[in-house]
């Protein structure tokens, strides 16, 4: 029975190997996006070539997490497109890409000599090049978050699940793509139940191929182990994938994976209307999910929400002064605070009767200058005077650039109650209706964030202003509204009427 026992592992093990080194000889060298660098190494005893490829719109005053990664020869054009996708959509924070060259990678990527690899063994060496020259380059280079993710796959996946055992200092995040967990008669299974309790605040994303390669690369034994012995606050999660090939696997496994280590980051994306505003005790307000989610959970006492706290579905009413949180729980460290909305106690404000004196639109007053946010009005010269009403647009202005703009009048309320009003710009915008200021979205930023409150209104005119400046890019003012009885839209130029100036 035992060397029966010994054949069959020595049987998985060969599978595993063959099919290794048959799927590496399907890997073809692409062109690495981004520019090369060439590292002198103690660790490795010589010269290292790294690859770095920076978002779209780097620039020196925003802080980038970095993402490092095995294989960048015929992985990075992947990883790269991909991150340009997901970080498009709002679904990964813009991400600075480092590809760690290999001319061995049996030699790096594996934890211990082995007879039927004659160069393997050195990935201790090759972590530590990583976590202590690679990552204080990449540092020094350029304007990072911290936040540093290390990517393999195969024998790049054994690596940076090594890596997180050995040093878990270096990294915040693991992505491990197909492991080679086999190695070594599952050396690092076995490692992993006495490691695994140092791993604590990270994040570890691990994915492989269903059916017999599910355990036969070892895997499953991994996951046995995680479950038993990974520490509470080690955000984990293992994926197989149906269908797949060693290689093929890839694809969907960065997806998943970028997409579970940004969580945190979809965190800050959520979005609820309005975010803030004024609530009449005793009269419910709702507010509303922009975008839904299972996971998110709220609190209304100011308190950081937890696995504990409520369910937050598409909306939520309250009824008095509210400080409202709302995120995913994650198990992992140092997460960003959950997006909050304080909404004050308000009163009813109370509408003027709609007359003949009341003529339709608003009336502006324009302003030219070199403006970076919103100027005192009142220590600058008029240029321009007129009214907004349907057809005006802010490219009539003699200037497309570097111009402010104040916009006055009154909004009619057709009805009692609450009104919600939503306002995105490019570049500054302050809202104000009864002269309280409601919203303030000023300083040079686009249009793609809106900004939302609430106010009860009584049935009639209420004065507003709008306050705005543009210093270069497109020009945009976007208001829409929500009001009792009505469906939500665009704030159409009939819902604004002025008095007249006297002649």
């Amino acid at each position: 029975m035992k060397k029966a026992s010994i054949k069959i592992k020595n049987q998985v093990s060969l599978t595993c190997i063959l099919s290794f080194l048959i799927s590496c000889a399907f890997l073809n060298a692409q062109n690495m996006p981004g520019e090369s660098f060439t590292l002198q190494s103690k660790y490795m005893k010589g010269d290292r070539e790294i690859q770095i490829a920076l978002p779209h719109g780097y620039n020196e005053w925003t802080e980038y997490d970095v993402l490092y990664m095995l294989d960048p020869k015929w992985n990075m054009e992947l990883k790269k497109s991909l991150l340009d996708f997901m970080q498009k959509k709002s679904m990964s924070p813009r991400t600075i890409l480092v590809g760690v060259v290999s001319p061995d990678r049996t030699s790096d990527m594996t934890p211990t000599k082995m007879d039927n690899f004659p160069t393997s063994g050195n990935a201790e060496n090759f972590i530590d090049f990583i976590g202590k020259e690679v990552k204080p380059f990449v540092e020094s280079k350029y304007k990072t978050s911290g936040h540093n993710t290390f990517a393999g796959h195969s024998f790049g996946g054994l690596c940076v699940m090594h890596a997180l055992l050995k040093s878990p200092e270096y990294f915040d995040s693991y992505l491990v793509s197909d492991p080679s967990f086999w190695y070594d008669n599952k050396l690092l299974v076995k490692m992993a139940k006495e490691k695994l309790s140092k791993a604590g605040g990270k994040t570890l994303f691990i994915g492989g191929r269903k059916g017999k390669a599910y355990k036969g690369m070892g895997i499953e034994a991994m996951g046995t182990v995680l479950k038993e012995y990974a520490p509470n606050n080690l955000d984990w999660k293992i994926i197989a994938y149906e269908n797949e090939t060693h290689n093929s696997v890839i694809y969907k496994l960065n997806y998943d994976g970028i997409k579970f280590i940004s969580q945190d980051f979809r965190n800050s994306t959520i979005r609820f209307t309005p975010n803030q505003g004024e609530v009449i005790p005793g009269i419910p307000l709702t507010i509303f999910m922009t975008q839904p989610n299972d996971k998110l959970r709220y609190t209304v006492d100011g308190s950081e929400p937890d696995f504990d706290s409520e369910f937050m579905n598409d909306s939520v009413t309250i009824l008095k002064a509210t400080t409202l949180k709302v995120k995913i729980p994650l198990k992992r460290d140092h997460t960003l605070p959950a997006v909050s909305g304080e909404f004050v106690e308000g009163t009813k404000l109370k509408g003027i009767k709609k007359g003949k004196k009341h003529a339709a639109g608003l009336r502006y007053t324009y302003y030219e200058g070199n403006f970076n946010k919103l100027p005192n009005f009142d220590t600058i010269n008029v240029i321009k005077t007129g009214l907004v009403t349907k057809g005006f647009k802010l490219k009539s202005f003699p200037k497309k650039q570097f111009f402010a703009s104040v916009y006055k009048g009154y909004f009619e309320a057709k009805t009692s109650g609450y009104h919600y009003f939503v306002l995105s710009s490019n570049d500054g915008l302050k809202f104000y209706i009864h002269d309280k200021l409601m919203i303030n979205n000023d300083l040079k930023h686009n249009a793609h964030s809106q900004k939302s409150t609430v106010i009860y209104l009584e049935k009639g005119l209420h004065p507003i202003r709008y306050e705005y400046f543009q210093f270069d890019g497109g020009a945009e003012i976007n208001l829409y509204y929500k009001a009792p009885g009505e469906k939500p839209g665009r704030l159409n130029f009939d819902r604004f009427w002025h008095k007249p100036s006297r002649k």
